[in-house]
């Protein structure tokens, strides 16, 4: 008879950690459900979840390692595939020095504990100082402003929102993104939740989103003025004597100097800039400093803007000020299992600004990595030190990067490509060989860096659904294969055979802040109890960790980090002006990008069960801009901006504030050699064929949002 088997695992999919009961026959899977008992999610389950069915039984997902000559691919053994690497890397830096390599690491590594565990151990062994990843295009502000204010860069503080009475969202999506640096599944729930509990909900966002249509009050903002927002909210803060830090003050420094720094900032002001009146400004500041417990939020719109770590300073600080942080109910700091922020802060990587300067635009790395932005002028500009080789993991820049044109024809440039992936898509398709890992359902797996931003503590540990194929390899196997390739010293390479991940997890959490150490005998967390916990070991709510979880060297809260006080000072002249020039030729429009439920990372667009009816690529425009323009819903439009143009279908709706436009990333897969098959039948376009690789800000992040551009019929 067939043999029906259940198992208990956590979505891997995106942050939210949702529990998930997959019930499998032989080797199909046939159901899969929201795990009713998981202690974190409790049940709930998006869309995207049904996308792992598909993708284990996707045919166009790589298994073995492939090889390209031409435009054919052909299956190659793992041997021959590690030895053609490492000849060929070898080769590039033994006659270009060790920076003719570059490195770029995509944002689904952070969901596997393989990857976490490996990969800093692997671009250690590779020694280039040319590291990319996609944090320079999603979260880099609130790394920097983390480490300038906390002392280090994974120090992020999450918003209670199970316990919170006004919770204040700008340039975020939870009831869609599950929680972005806040893991938190089934985000609608909690967010009824604060309301049932007579809490206030305020979003402020371009988009009247799915969050927004459950808030209390949804403010339309004009792309790009957070900061001018967000400091108006301080400044009446400080002018109407709201300020409140209570024992933050204890500890924390420059209170003086970021009250000045604000002064000029009037909501009066700010209201020509952000199109949000000065009144609504004054009173949003008041209800959150009389709310008992309340937290300001901000995620990817305020992030990835010309002046995001402005603005997540701003967000940070006011929290701050108002007392609303390391407070129940407030912005908190997790105590998650595996605490990586202890670990790296014991090996030094804490963090740092400027330690070296890309080659061609000068601009600083942050802890080790340069912007993905620069990544395709080091590859295409000529001279000594030019990028000639690239390692991907699990990213695909074409897509991800802005100038993705320009990216494209970087990576056709290259002397040397490798991918570890498992598709040929519009990034790996230049790729030289590609090596693929196993299934998410084929190995186990810890969430280990997704903990940090848990909006509760809580641990889980996933079994394989599937014994992984015959041949196939794990992702930590080929990043152990690969480090243990460019170690010189035997003893090393040796180590690297023996360092099972399985092993550094169990001591890892053994010597967490809820393990027992060397108390072989004692109560603590451990990898074998973990494990038994099928459906999740709550380990409590978020409490108060300041100042003791402070990594500054005075262990105090750094409130004005002249970095950005003096960078704040750079913008008061704009405070008069309109961010938007408008004329009949020029750009009159903003353009920003959108997260979709049934989609995340590009590769799932390869998938059934994610498909609509309708398409989902669509340029939302508001109304009174589309009779303007003679544009109906369904027409073809272009958008133009002064990079490039693309053409996409339009969609007329008033959920989108009047001069703003907006369309979703990810999209794009029309280009030759792509391998999607499902994906390929419904393309769309990408957003950042017409972004521009040269905005950028203060921290090194792309600037995606509020691009001007042109739109007509």
């Amino acid at each position: 008879m067939p043999d029906t088997v259940t198992r208990f695992i956590t979505c891997p999919l995106c942050e939210a950690e949702c529990g998930l009961e997959i019930i499998t026959c032989d080797k199909e899977i046939q159901s899969i459900r929201g795990d009713r008992q998981n202690t974190y999610s409790n049940g709930f389950i998006c869309p995207k979840a049904l996308a792992l069915k598909d993708l284990y039984n996707d045919p166009d997902r790589l298994k073995y390692p492939v090889k390209r000559t031409g435009n054919e691919w052909r299956q190659i053994s793992w041997n021959q595939a590690f030895d053609e690497i490492e000849q060929q890397i070898k080769k590039i830096r033994g006659h270009h020095g060790d920076n003719a390599l570059a490195t770029f690491m995509g944002n689904p590594n952070v969901h596997y504990h393989g990857n976490m565990l490996y990969i800093g151990m692997l671009i250690k062994t590779l020694k280039t100082k040319n590291r990319y990843s996609s944090s320079s295009l999603d979260q880099l502000p609130l790394m920097m402003c983390c480490y300038l204010m906390f002392g280090h860069q994974l120090m992020f503080p999450v918003p209670d929102i199970d316990r919170t009475d006004f919770f204040l969202i700008i340039g975020a999506n939870p009831a869609v993104s599950g929680g972005s640096i806040m893991t938190a599944s089934g985000a609608s729930r909690r967010i009824k939740g604060i309301q049932k509990r007579q809490g206030k909900v305020v979003v402020v966002d371009p988009v009247l989103t799915r969050t927004a249509s459950l808030a209390d009050q949804h403010l339309f903002i004009r792309p790009g003025t957070d900061v001018y927002f967000l400091a108006a909210l301080v400044n009446t803060v400080f002018e109407e004597g709201l300020d409140r830090p209570g024992r933050l003050g204890d500890f924390s420094d420059g209170i003086e100097a970021f009250k000045t720094a604000v002064q000029n900032f009037t909501p009066e002001k700010a209201a020509g800039m952000t199109g949000i009146s000065a009144e609504d400004i004054r009173q949003l500041a008041r209800d959150f400093c009389r709310a008992d417990k309340a937290v300001c939020y901000g995620r990817m719109g305020t992030s990835v803007q010309a002046y995001g770590t402005l603005s997540t300073w701003l967000i940070l600080a006011f929290n701050i000020i108002t007392g609303k942080m390391d407070q129940p109910g407030g912005f908190m700091f997790p105590t998650p299992a595996l605490d990586l922020v202890d670990f790296t802060a014991r090996a030094n990587e804490k963090g740092y600004v400027g330690r070296h300067h890309s080659r061609v635009s000068k601009l600083p790395d942050f802890a080790g990595e340069f912007p993905a932005s620069v990544l395709a002028e080091e590859i295409l500009t000529e001279g000594d030190g030019r990028v000639r080789a690239l390692l991907t993991v699990a990213g695909n820049p074409v897509l991800g990067a802005p100038n993705g044109r320009m990216m494209d024809r970087a990576l056709a440039h290259l002397d040397f490509m490798v991918a570890i992936d498992w598709y040929i898509h519009e990034s790996s398709r230049h790729a030289h060989i590609i090596l693929p890992p196993t299934c998410i359902l084929e190995h186990h797996n810890f969430m280990t860096m997704i903990n940090l931003a848990g909006a509760r503590n809580y641990a889980a540990y996933s079994q394989p659904v599937f014994q992984p194929q015959p041949g196939t390899r794990h992702n930590w196997e080929i990043l152990s294969e690969l480090s243990a390739r460019f170690v010189s010293n035997p003893f090393l390479r040796f180590a690297l055979k023996l360092a099972k991940p399985e092993r550094l997890l169990g001591l890892m959490l053994r010597f967490g802040p809820h393990g027992s150490g060397l108390n072989f005998l004692g109560s603590g967390l451990t990898l074998s109890k973990v494990k038994r916990a099928v459906h999740g070991i709550d380990l409590g709510p978020l409490v108060p960790r300041l100042p003791d979880r402070l990594f500054t060297k005075n262990k105090r809260i750094d409130l004005a980090p002249k970095r950005l006080t003096d960078e704040l000072k750079t913008i008061e002249d704009h405070l008069e002006q309109v961010s938007v020039k408008t004329s009949a030729d020029g750009p009159d429009l903003l353009l920003i990008s959108r997260r979709n439920l049934m989609s995340n990372n590009s590769w799932f667009h390869n998938y059934p069960a994610m498909k609509n009816r309708t398409n989902r690529c669509t340029l939302m425009i508001n109304t009174k801009d589309a009779e303007n323009r003679s544009i109906k819903s369904g027409d073809t439009v272009r958008v133009t901006s002064n990079i490039d143009s693309i053409n996409i279908e339009a969609e007329v709706t008033d959920r989108v504030m009047p001069g703003v436009v907006s369309m979703p990333h990810g999209w794009g897969h029309d280009r030759p050699g792509v391998a999607l098959r499902v994906a390929a039948k419904n393309p769309g376009v990408s957003i950042n064929d017409i972004t521009d690789n040269k905005r950028i800000d203060l921290s090194g992040t792309a600037a995606f949002s509020g691009l001007p551009v042109r739109v007509e019929k």
